[in-house]
C-alpha cells in the first residue's frame, strides 16, 4: 500500500506562507489565547533586544499536551474539543481555531521561537525551542527535525543556562543533518541561534507586568530575532503620524467593546512597545477604540437583527431622537432561509460636516480622529474580530463607490461610520474564513451576506436620510443645525472684524496716551486761550471785549471735550474679548480715567480760572450769568448735534432692515406661489380617465405632499424672520434691562474665557507631561551612573592609580546628586504627605538651593526669629515650590538695582512673608501679576506666580502682593483659617535631603 509522506517544508508552507503578514500572525496567537480560556493576552516588543513576547494566562499545556497536540500539525484537538472549559468558573467559549495550524503563524514573525507553557494540571513548566528555518530546507522529512524540550519546576523560569541547553540540542540536530541540507541554510540557522546567547527569560520577565509563568498557568512565545518588518508594522509610517500602523489596525478592537449593553469581553488584549528600558507604550490601549459612550454619542444609531429570512427588524435613532422601530425586507428571500444565517447589526454614524452634527467641537474632533484611524464596519464572530473587516482602508461593502455615484441618494460614507456585524459559529457556519485569515471565502453565503447589508444601507438611506424621506427627522434637524451653524459663522465673522477694529483703535489710543499727546494738545488749547484773552483785553469796546472772553472760554472748553472724545474708545456690544484684549482694555480704561480725572479736569479748572481773571480785569461789563448760559447752551447744542447724527443713523439702519425683512418675506411668498403654480400646471396635464381610484388617490397625495413641503419650508423661513425681529424688540418694553445683544455678548465672553482657560490648562498639562518624562529619563540615568560608580569602587580599591579618578568622579557626582535631592520635596508624586513644616527648614532649603546665586549677586538673605520658629502642618510639595519661585523672582529683580540688596523671610500671625528692597511691582502691574502669561522678565513665561497661587488656593492657602517696608515687593502666604500651628510629631525634612549614596 502506498502512503503520503510529509517533507519538513510542509510546515513552512502551511504556516509562514499562508499568513497575510506579521499583524495577522500575532492576531492568530491572540486567538489561540482566547481558545485557551485566557483572560489576558499581552504582546511585548523589546526594540533594543529585538525580541517579541506573546503571553497569556490561559490553561496552558502539560508536557504531554505539547508533544501530542502542539507539535501535531492539523491536530483534531480543537475540532472535537468540548466547549465546556476546564474550570467551572470560566464561561463557555466557542473555539476559534479549527485547522490546527494557527500556531504555525509564529514563523511569520521570526525564524525561531522559545515556547513556555505551564498547565494547572501539571505544575512543571514546559520549555522548548523551535527553529523554523530548518523547515525551509528541501530534502528532509518532518521526522528529521528534532524539537528540544525541557521541564522546569514550579516557582522557576528558564534562565540563560536553560536557553543554552536548548540551543546546543538544535546545533547537534543540525550537525546530524550535515550533507542533507544546504550549507547556506545551516549557516543561517547558526546565526539565528547565536541571537539566543545573551537571552535570559527570567531576567527579562522582571520588566513585564501581567501574566507570568513563575507559578500560574499560561503560555508564552519568545520570538527572536524578529522579522525586520515588525518595527514598521508596530510604528507605521514615520512621515504620517495620523495614519494608523498596520499592527494597530489589525489588533485594535480584538474583542467587541463598542456596543452598549454588551457584557465585558471574555479576554482583554494589550500590546506594549518597549522603546527603551524606561519607555513603553500600549499600542492598543484603552481609549484608542470606540466605546459604548462613543456609540451613544454619535449622530445616528441603528441596532437590530437580520433574521433567517434576511429581514431586518430594529431601532433607528436619528440625531438622538427617540428610536423608532424599522423593518427592511429582503426581496431575495422568496420565503427561503438565507445561506448566511441570522446576524446582528449595530451601526453608528457621525455627520461629515460639523455644521450638520449635533456633537460639540471637542467630541466631534475626537470622534473624527478615531474614525480616520479605526472607523469602519467590523465583523465579530463569537465577539472576536474577523480580519480584515473594519479596517479604514478596506471598504468591503463598496460604500464609497456607491456614494460616488450619487451622494444625495446614497447617504452613507464608510469613513464616517463605525459599528459591528455580529455573527456566531453556529448560525453562520457557511461564512468560512480563508486559510490566510484575510477574510471570508467568496462563496454563495458570503455574497448573500454582502447583498443583505448593501440592500439595507440603500433602504435606510431612502427611508431616513434623504430630503424626500417619509421620516423627516433628519431633514428638519439637519436644517436647524445648519441654520444655527450659519448664524454662528456670521456672528463669528462679524465679531472677528469688530474685535480687530476695536483692538486697532485701542492700540492707537494707548500709543497716543503713552506718547504724551494729550499733554501737547492741552498745551495748545491753553496757548490759544491766552492769545484770545489777550485780544479781548486789548479791545477798547467793553461789550465786544466781553463777547470775546465768552467766546474764548467756550471754544477752549469745547476743545477739551473734543480731546476727551478723540481718546474715547467704546467697547463693542455683543463681542467677547480674549484675555489679551481684555487686559489691554482694562489698562486703557485706567489710563483714560487718569487722563480724564487728572489732566482734563485740571485743564477745565485752569480755563475757567484764566477766563474769570480776564473777566475781572474787564470789570462789571462781563456778566457772570452770561458766561454760564453761554457755556450751557454750547454744551446743549453739541449734545443735540451728536444725538441727531446717531438718530439719523439709527433710522437709516432700521429702514434698511425693514426693506431686507420685507424682501425676504416676499421671496418666501413668491417661492410658495411658484411651487403651487407648477402643481396646478402638472395637474392640468394629467389625464384621469384611465386612472383607477387608487391611482388618483396616489396622485393627490403626491401633490399634497409637495404643497406641504413647500409650505413647511417657507413657514420656517418666515418664522426665522419673526424670531429675529422678536429678539431685537423683545427688551424694548424696559430699556433698563439688557437686550439680547448683551446676553449674546455675555455668553460669548463666557465661552471665550473658558477657551482661554482650556488653552492655559493644556499648556500646563503639556509642560507637566514633558517634565515628567524628563524627570523619569534623568532619574534613570542618575541611577545608572550611581550604580556604575559603586561598581567602579571595587576597581579603585584594587588599583591605586584609579583611586584619584574615582574620588574626583564621586565628588562631582555627589555635588550633582545633592542638587537633585534638594528637589525631592517638590515632587508631589513621591512626597505627597502632610508633615510639620518649620521655617528653619525652609530657610536651610533655600540657602542650599540659592547660595551660589545669592553670593554672586551680593544679596543678603535673612530670616527673622519669628520665621525660623514658625511651624505649620502642610504639604512640602505644595509650599516649597512657592518659596522657590518667590525667592528666584526676588533675586532676579534685586540684581537690577544697586547695593544694598536685601531679601527677608518673616512670619506674623499665620502669614509667611517673602519681601525685598528691590524695585517692587508697578501699580499698573499689580492687578495682573498673578495672571498666566504676564511677565516683565525678558523671555519670562509668566507661569510661576499664577501656578503658585492656584496650587495654594486648592489647599485653602492664599498668596497676596503688597509693598514692603523695605521698599520692594512683599508676598504673603496666608495659612488656612483654623489650621494647627504646631504638632506633637515632627519629621525633620533634613532626612529627605540627606545623601544616600552607598545604599
Amino acid at each position: 500500500m502506498a502512503t503520503f509522506k510529509a517533507r519538513a517544508r510542509a510546515v513552512d508552507m502551511l504556516g509562514r506562507q499562508q499568513i497575510a503578514g506579521i499583524p495577522t500572525a500575532i492576531n492568530e496567537l491572540f486567538k489561540n489565547a482566547h481558545d485557551a480560556y485566557a483572560e489576558h493576552v499581552v504582546g511585548d516588543y523589546f526594540r533594543e533586544e529585538n525580541i517579541l513576547v506573546i503571553r497569556d494566562d490561559g490553561f496552558g499545556m502539560t508536557h504531554r499536551d505539547f508533544l501530542d497536540k502542539w507539535l501535531v500539525v492539523g491536530t483534531e484537538s480543537k475540532v472535537n474539543a468540548a466547549t465546556v472549559p476546564h474550570a467551572q468558573s470560566k464561561e463557555r467559549r466557542p473555539i476559534l481555531g479549527e485547522k490546527g495550524i494557527g500556531r504555525l503563524a509564529v514563523a511569520a514573525v521570526g525564524p525561531q521561537v522559545l515556547v513556555l507553557s505551564r498547565s494547572a494540571k501539571d505544575p512543571s513548566l514546559t520549555f522548548a525551542l523551535v527553529n523554523w528555518t530548518l523547515f525551509t530546507a528541501p530534502g528532509i522529512d518532518l521526522e528529521d527535525v528534532e524539537i528540544p524540550v525541557e521541564q522546569i519546576p514550579i516557582g522557576q523560569l528558564p534562565d540563560r543556562r536553560h536557553v543554552h541547553s536548548l540551543v546546543h540540542a538544535v546545533l547537534e540536530n543540525l550537525d546530524g543533518l550535515a550533507g542533507r541540507i544546504d550549507e547556506t541554510i545551516a549557516h543561517t540557522v547558526r546565526n539565528e541561534l547565536s541571537a539566543l546567547e545573551e537571552l535570559d527569560p527570567n531576567a527579562l520577565s522582571q520588566r513585564m507586568s501581567g501574566p507570568s509563568l513563575r507559578e500560574a498557568s499560561g503560555t508564552q512565545f519568545w520570538i527572536t530575532p524578529t522579522d525586520e518588518m515588525l518595527a514598521y508594522d508596530v510604528s507605521g509610517n514615520p512621515k504620517d503620524d495620523q495614519e494608523a500602523s498596520p499592527l494597530f489596525r489589525t489588533l485594535i478592537g480584538f474583542s467587541d467593546t463598542m456596543v452598549p449593553g454588551n457584557p465585558p469581553p471574555p479576554m482583554v488584549a494589550h500590546f506594549y512597545d518597549h522603546r527603551s528600558r524606561e519607555v513603553s507604550l500600549d499600542v492598543i490601549g484603552d481609549g484608542e477604540f470606540f466605546t459604548p459612550q462613543d456609540f451613544q454619542l454619535a449622530d445616528h444609531q441603528i441596532s437590530g437583527r437580520f433574521d433567517e429570512y434576511g429581514q431586518f427588524t430594529g431601532q433607528v435613532s436619528v440625531y438622538g431622537r427617540e428610536p423608532v422601530t424599522h423593518v427592511v425586507p429582503w426581496p431575495g428571500s422568496r420565503g427561503s432561509h438565507t445561506l448566511c444565517g441570522a446576524f446582528q447589526l449595530n451601526l453608528a454614524y457621525v455627520q461629515g460636516n460639523k455644521s450638520q452634527s449635533r456633537l460639540g467641537d471637542e467630541d466631534f474632533n475626537r470622534l473624527a480622529r478615531k474614525l480616520a484611524r479605526v472607523g469602519g464596519l467590523y465583523v465579530y464572530r463569537d465577539r472576536v474580530r474577523m480580519l480584515p473587516y473594519g479596517r479604514s482602508d478596506f471598504d468591503w461593502l463598496d460604500i464609497e463607490r456607491e456614494r460616488s455615484k450619487s451622494a444625495s441618494d446614497y447617504f452613507w460614507s464608510y469613513r464616517r461610520m463605525f459599528g459591528v456585524v455580529g455573527i456566531d459559529s453556529k448560525s453562520n457556519f457557511r461564512l468560512q474564513e480563508k486559510a490566510g485569515r484575510e477574510g471570508f471565502r467568496a462563496n454563495a453565503a458570503y455574497r448573500e451576506f454582502r447583498d443583505l447589508l448593501q440592500n439595507f444601507l440603500v433602504q435606510t438611506a431612502r427611508d431616513f436620510f434623504r430630503d424626500d424621506s417619509l421620516d423627516d427627522s433628519w431633514r428638519i434637524t439637519r436644517r436647524e443645525l445648519e441654520r444655527e451653524a450659519e448664524a454662528r459663522r456670521r456672528h463669528d465673522k462679524q465679531s472677528r472684524v469688530r474685535r480687530a477694529d476695536f483692538r486697532k483703535e485701542l492700540q492707537r489710543a494707548e500709543i497716543r496716551l503713552n506718547q504724551g499727546t494729550p499733554e501737547q494738545e492741552v498745551g495748545a488749547v491753553l496757548r490759544d486761550l491766552e492769545i484770545s484773552l489777550a485780544d479781548a483785553a486789548s479791545e477798547m469796546d467793553p461789550a465786544r471785549a466781553s463777547e470775546k472772553v465768552v467766546v474764548a472760554e467756550t471754544r477752549a472748553l469745547r476743545a477739551v471735550i473734543e480731546i476727551r472724545s478723540s481718546y474715547r474708545v467704546a467697547r463693542p456690544r455683543g463681542v467677547a474679548l480674549p484675555k489679551s484684549v481684555a487686559q489691554d482694555w482694562d489698562n486703557y480704561q485706567r489710563e483714560f480715567e487718569i487722563m480724564e480725572r487728572g489732566l482734563l479736569d485740571e485743564t477745565r479748572t485752569e480755563i475757567e480760572r484764566r477766563s474769570s481773571a480776564a473777566a475781572e480785569r474787564l470789570g462789571s461789563a462781563l456778566n457772570r450769568r452770561r458766561r454760564l448760559e453761554a457755556g450751557i447752551k454750547t454744551r446743549i447744542s453739541d449734545a443735540q448735534s451728536t444725538l441727531g447724527r446717531t438718530h439719523r443713523r439709527t433710522a437709516e439702519n432700521l429702514e434698511s432692515m425693514r426693506e431686507s425683512l420685507l424682501g425676504q418675506a416676499n421671496e418666501s411668498r413668491k417661492a410658495f406661489e411658484d411651487e403651487t403654480r407648477l402643481v396646478m400646471l402638472e395637474l392640468a396635464s394629467i389625464n384621469t380617465e384611465g386612472l383607477t381610484d387608487q391611482e388618483i388617490s396616489d396622485v393627490r397625495r403626491s401633490f399634497e405632499d409637495r404643497i406641504d413641503r413647500a409650505l413647511s419650508h417657507e413657514l420656517d423661513q418666515l418664522n426665522q424672520l419673526c424670531d429675529r425681529v422678536n429678539m431685537a424688540l423683545g427688551s424694548g418694553a424696559d430699556r433698563s434691562e439688557g437686550d439680547f445683544v448683551d446676553v449674546i455678548g455675555s455668553l460669548e465672553q463666557e465661552v471665550v474665557s473658558l477657551r482661554d482657560r482650556a488653552d492655559e490648562d493644556l499648556e500646563l498639562a503639556q509642560l507637566g507631561l514633558a517634565l515628567q518624562v524628563i524627570n523619569h529619563e534623568f532619574s534613570s540615568s542618575i541611577r545608572a551612573v550611581r550604580n556604575n560608580l559603586r561598581r567602579l569602587r571595587s576597581w579603585a580599591d584594587a588599583n591605586k592609580a584609579l583611586r584619584p579618578v574615582y574620588s574626583d568622579l564621586r565628588a562631582s557626582f555627589e555635588h550633582l546628586d545633592a542638587y537633585l535631592r534638594l528637589f525631592t520635596p517638590l515632587n508631589k508624586r513621591l512626597y505627597r504627605r502632610d508633615t510639620v513644616m518649620k521655617g528653619s527648614e525652609v530657610e536651610r532649603f533655600l540657602l542650599d538651593l540659592f547660595q551660589e546665586r545669592i553670593s554672586q549677586e551680593n544679596i543678603s538673605l535673612e530670616a527673622t526669629p519669628e520665621f525660623r520658629a514658625a511651624k505649620v502642618r502642610a504639604y512640602p510639595s505644595t509650599l516649597y515650590p512657592v518659596f522657590v519661585n518667590l525667592v528666584d523672582n526676588a533675586i532676579y529683580w534685586l540684581s537690577t538695582r544697586g547695593n544694598p540688596r536685601m531679601l527677608r523671610l518673616d512670619y506674623s500671625d499665620g502669614d509667611w512673608i517673602v519681601e525685598d528692597n528691590g524695585p517692587g511691582v508697578p501699580t499698573v502691574d499689580q492687578a495682573r501679576i498673578f495672571e498666566l502669561g504676564f511677565s516683565r522678565k525678558p523671555n519670562g513665561r509668566g507661569m510661576g506666580l499664577h501656578i503658585s497661587r492656584d496650587v495654594l488656593r486648592k489647599e485653602a492657602w492664599s498668596l497676596s502682593l503688597s509693598t514692603s517696608p523695605l521698599g520692594g515687593a512683599r508676598f504673603v502666604l496666608g495659612e488656612p483659617d483654623g489650621e494647627m500651628k504646631s504638632a506633637s510629631t515632627d519629621r525633620d525634612i533634613a532626612d529627605t535631603l540627606a545623601l544616600d549614596f552607598d545604599q
